[in-house]
């Protein structure tokens, strides 16, 4: 009778299958070794890398805080010699004394345009006293005026040579809006405009009919905060019945042709369009659009740096321009908004330039910086301070 197997007494040290399983295990390591995984081989790379990326966005965010730093120390200066009337963000036009007789009834005129000048300062957030000045340039009929002094002078009588309101003023009543969502005044402002079937009735001047852009822009604003709309009769617009349709249809058309050859104060209030679309309930353009036509702004007017924060946004570049180009001290008139504004022949020639296309973007520069120590009146360069402190670029 055979006798049983014996493991390691019948010339096999081991049982059999565990050393074909052994020897099966280290072909497997020879032909197939064991693969690091990416965070063990990696791991030295990844780190280096990472760090670096730390050692970059914290120098980043450094330079922000130190930039924005120097700008709020900016802003208390531009601030302390920046004139306001009434409440209202004005120019000094004339003499210093003006700045304790802009009253009643002193024919000033320096607050001319104070209701789009209010409406841009409140919709960056900053300064509210700018939302008040709005808000009491609306007297209790629903109609609203160039300025809170205005209001409360009903223009001086209503003689005034300029008419008591404007499309273009009517842009500071809409970023109001928006910033604020204050229907009660959106709803008395439409009422007013409907039964007027004009924004004032100063019918000597055509700046307060209602155009199809115009009304079409309002109306959007309004329907953003869900407050009555103009009413849209024939009998109350009837200029606007045969163009309205089309205009409307037209509207992207017609905006990338004023970007690309308005000028002066009509080109500003492009920006302020774009300014205010990603706002609204289904704005106009998306983003790209928007980046793309406010891209083009800023080539064609390469020293204001309104153009430039549509166009790039709050980057640490436009940081630093602001700080070089804002003026040092009190310009001897206080007489313009800049970004609304050519640079004057004046301040062109002393640097060889024209006013046409292909000028040196350094003498532009060294031009624009010339014109703003002379005439800025201080609130432009706080409105766009706070369209940028404390904002970062978008990583996008």
């Amino acid at each position: 009778m055979p006798r049983a197997f014996r493991p390691g007494r019948d010339g096999l040290p081991f049982p059999i299958v565990p050393r074909l399983a052994l020897l099966l295990l280290s072909l497997v390591f020879v032909l197939h070794p064991l693969e690091s995984t990416p965070s063990d081989s990696m791991e030295p790379m990844d780190s280096n890398a990472s760090g670096q990326r730390e050692t970059t966005a914290d120098a980043a965010t450094l330079r922000h805080e130190e930039l924005d730093r120097q700008l709020l120390e900016l802003r208390q200066r531009l601030r302390a010699f920046s004139f306001s009337c009434y409440g209202s963000a004005s120019k000094l036009v004339g003499p210093d004394s003006l700045r304790v007789q802009c009253a009643i009834p002193s024919r000033f005129s320096g607050d001319g345009d104070s209701t789009l000048w209010n409406g841009l300062l409140c919709f960056t957030g900053r300064n509210p006293w700018a939302c008040e000045a709005v808000r009491s340039s609306q007297t209790s009929d629903g109609r609203m005026w160039r300025s809170s002094r205005r209001a409360k002078t009903r223009n001086d009588g209503d003689d005034y040579p300029q008419a008591s309101f404007s499309r273009d003023m009517a842009r500071g009543v809409l970023l109001y809006l928006l910033k604020t969502r204050d229907v009660e005044l959106g709803n008395r402002w439409s009422e007013y405009i409907s039964s007027a079937g004009a924004l004032c009735p100063d019918h000597f001047d055509y700046s307060c009919d209602i155009r199809g852009q115009s009304y079409r822009r309002i109306n959007h604003v309004l329907d953003t905060l869900d407050a009555t709309r103009i009413s849209f009769t024939h009998t109350v617009f009837p200029c606007l019945w045969p163009v309205y349709p089309l205009s409307s249809a037209l509207h992207e058309t017609m905006m990338e042709k004023r970007v690309q050859e308005n000028q002066s104060f009509h080109l500003h209030l492009a920006a302020i369009d774009l300014l205010m679309d990603p706002h609204m309930k289904k704005p106009l353009y998306d983003e790209q659009t928007r980046k793309a036509m406010a891209q083009t702004l800023f080539e064609r007017k390469p020293y204001n740096l309104f153009y430039q924060y549509l166009a790039e946004g709050p980057t640490a570049d436009l940081k630093e321009r602001i700080l070089r180009l804002a003026p040092t001290r009190r310009p001897p008139f206080l007489s313009q908004w800049v970004w609304e504004r050519e640079i004057p022949d004046r301040d062109l020639k002393k640097f060889g330039l024209t006013s046409g296309p292909g000028q040196d973007p350094e003498k532009l520069e060294k031009a624009f910086k010339s014109f703003v120590d002379l005439e800025s009146m201080g609130w432009d360069f706080v409105f766009i301070i706070d369209l940028v402190v404390g904002q970062r670029p978008d990583p996008t």
